[in-house]
């Protein structure tokens, strides 16, 4: 199959971190299965994405300048694509943009569906809000079927209303490329997320009150710096910015707890698969969850601490979390319990089998 895969609205940030090296490794995976598929990206600056059409638009100007930019550069990509010839389209979903109508008319389009967005909206502003909640539903209504990743996003009414067909594949890693990294000696816990600015549902502000509350806990967070924050950095909390994988990597080998997103109540979710986790899990390192995690649900593991999804969920446990560090210094979690679970490639080939099926059911009813 020809594969289009579109991403538009992705801050460079995001595209630079986890997101961009998922839509790297599912291509390149894609490509071993013996298709071709091609990277299509709208974009404020460029990214680096080898062998992809990239649409540079204007973003540091006025609104309306920005979205007349952004609007013929999507023309662009739209033709760019209409050029490829693609059998199936692999759109992530973001925010609409003029005229985006059109490739959907053009291709079989299916939908990545990676958060309830309409949560996520309603923290960036009433404007984008209600632009996002007037035109999601002709997306989800003209699409021609959709991957969400997680059963919470795939049971939603606001997104299975146009009964368009599901699949359910959550985030993954390669994990035969993810060596175990040897446990620390450290003599204090370690404790490592990584996360992004602006993204509230980390619930990086929680790990402040666990640093003054047990000083003796180290605590690295990757992706923030301290102008990210209004208020004093506790001095066992040590910021990183935004990292390269392998400087991420270098901190994992000092770390013995990985949290997860600390948050997820926050944009009304309970379930989710972070990449982050993932990859603490493929080097082998003890997790913190306070979600519902689409894998590992019924996984049960001393390596594994589970937090209930609330707002005071460090706050009421910190106890629980300090005797969980220090029992988690010199261990690593047994990889081979989870690698079926997490293994992109189990999940990659689950993903083109789909498109394959929408290729086929386009085909009979065109």
């Amino acid at each position: 199959m020809k594969i289009a895969y579109v991403t538009i609205n992705i801050d460079p940030e995001i595209m630079n971190g986890g997101v961009g090296g998922k839509i790297k490794k599912q291509t390149a995976l894609w490509k071993l299965m013996g298709h071709a598929p091609r990277l299509f990206l709208l974009t404020p600056e460029i990214l680096p994405f080898p062998d992809s059409d990239q649409f540079v638009f204007k973003r540091r100007c006025d609104l309306l300048t920005r979205e007349i930019s952004r609007a013929f550069k999507l023309i662009q990509l739209i033709l760019a694509v209409k050029r490829y010839q693609p059998d199936i389209v692999y759109f992530r979903f973001g925010l609409f943009t003029f005229p985006l109508q059109y490739l959907f008319r053009l291709f079989p389009t299916i939908i990545e569906v990676n958060t309830n967005d309409l949560v996520e909206y309603r923290s960036r502003g009433l404007f984008f809000y209600w632009f996002n909640r007037l035109t999601r539903d002709w997306m989800f209504s003209k699409c021609a079927g959709w991957v969400s990743t997680s059963y919470e996003l795939a049971e939603l009414e606001q997104n299975r209303k146009h009964k368009k067909p599901v699949c359910v594949i959550s985030n993954g890693i390669e994990f035969e490329k993810y060596e175990p990294l040897p446990a620390t000696g450290n003599h204090a816990p370690t404790l490592t997320l990584v996360g992004s600015p602006g993204m509230d549902w980390h619930g990086v502000d929680k790990l402040f009150f666990l640093a003054q509350a047990c000083p003796e806990l180290n605590i690295n967070i990757v992706g923030y710096q301290a102008k990210d924050f209004k208020f004093s950095i506790p001095a066992n909390i040590h910021l990183h910015g935004y990292l390269p994988p392998d400087q991420v990597k270098q901190i994992l080998a000092q770390t013995d707890v990985v949290f997860g997103t600390l948050g997820l109540h926050r944009k009304s979710m309970s379930e989710a698969s972070p990449l982050k986790v993932r990859e603490a899990l493929g080097y082998g390192i003890p997790v913190i969850l306070a979600y519902e995690d689409t894998d590992l649900r019924d996984v049960s593991s001393e390596q594994i601490l589970r937090l209930p999804n609330t707002e005071n969920n460090i706050a009421e446990n910190v106890q629980t979390i300090r005797d969980f560090a220090f029992r988690s210094i010199g261990q690593r979690i047994d990889r081979a319990r989870i690698s079926s679970r997490i293994d992109q490639r189990l999940k990659e080939s689950r993903r083109v089998e789909f498109f394959a099926e929408i290729v086929e059911i386009h085909r009979r009813t065109s």
